[in-house]
């Protein structure tokens, strides 16, 4: 993507990085900075002392080494920015988590150019991950991050950077990208009784097959859904088929989550206090159901089931 003389020259370019993108970033000479370090300004400093020094006593051997470690920094310069140039950047898919819990950003680095990289620290944030790679090699790091928000997180500038080989000179690449993170609300009991959708024929009481985990039922074949803690490891290991055991007991038909259950909160608490029975419910294993005023959701069961719930939670209004 070619840049505008304004964008070129502005100061957030060089901070914040360029546009997001969706697609592989790679760091080419447009998008790799250098500056001294700390330790390069005072380097410099040694270096024009030694260099002041060797004029006022002309000492021959004063030039030669101030020469010679000029020479050497200034050359770092090359291998800094060679150290970063040529990477491939782009977002991983990264697992949806909860406002003030830890989430990862997963960040896929490959070397396509056969030369091996050192010292590199990939940052967002307060969030650092130091590494090294191989020739060709492809490598999957993460940065922790805690959001506030529930909904779309997207990730801020993540900086790669670089003082390979002596820290005379700092390389780094800011880059922005499009991908975003599913952020589902706090999950918070606010003390509220969980809603039960009574049977009328059996007093709000049925046999269940699904949820129950009481008197062993028999065999079914897994479906995708059905919870890994069913699953019969026995018929598995005898090659006899994916099969999941089934249970009867007692217990209510529908757990119905809505909107009217807990219309005494906030609407904050209210989606919090939701996520907390969804979670609940799913960590049960009951059938359950969700309806809001943006989402009604038949009730089920299973991982895909309670992420469809949460999402919506997460993405309400």
């Amino acid at each position: 993507m070619s840049l505008t003389l304004s964008q070129r020259l502005s100061f957030k370019r060089f901070t914040k990085g360029e546009p997001a993108e969706e697609v592989t970033i790679e760091l080419n000479h447009r998008r790799i900075f250098i500056l001294p370090s700390k330790g390069g300004l005072a380097m410099a400093l040694v270096i024009l002392l030694m260099l002041i020094a060797s004029i006022n006593y002309n000492n021959s051997m004063g030039f030669v080494f101030t020469f010679l470690l000029a020479a050497a920094a200034q050359a770092s310069t090359f291998y800094s920015y060679k150290n970063l140039s040529g990477l491939r950047i782009s977002i991983a898919k990264s697992p949806p988590c909860f406002v003030d819990s830890r989430g990862e950003i997963g960040l896929l680095i490959k070397e396509p150019n056969e030369r091996e990289r050192w010292a590199v620290v990939a940052s967002h944030l307060n969030s650092t991950n130091a590494f090294n790679l191989q020739n060709g090699q492809s490598l999957q790091i993460t940065l922790t991050i805690q959001p506030t928000q529930r909904g779309w997180y997207y990730t801020k500038t993540i900086t790669l950077a670089s003082q390979f080989p002596f820290g005379f000179f700092r390389a780094w690449s800011p880059l922005r990208f499009k991908q975003a993170l599913l952020v589902y609300p706090k999950a918070l009991d606010t003390g509220l009784m969980l809603p039960l959708k009574h049977s009328e024929e059996s007093d709000g009481i049925i046999t269940s097959q699904q949820a129950g985990t009481d008197d062993f039922y028999g065999l079914q074949p897994y479906q995708k859904g059905h919870s890994y803690r069913h699953i019969n490891w026995k018929a598995l290991a005898a090659e006899k088929g994916f099969y999941t055991n089934q249970f009867s007991a007692e217990q209510s038909a529908t757990i119905n989550l809505d909107w009217q259950s807990c219309a005494s909160l906030p609407v904050e608490s209210k989606l919090s206090q939701l996520c907390y029975w969804v979670n609940y419910c799913e960590a049960h294993g009951f059938i359950y159901g969700l309806q809001i005023p943006t989402a009604d959701i038949s009730p089920s069961s299973g991982h895909s089931h309670q992420h469809a719930c949460l999402k919506a939670l997460a993405l309400y209004e």
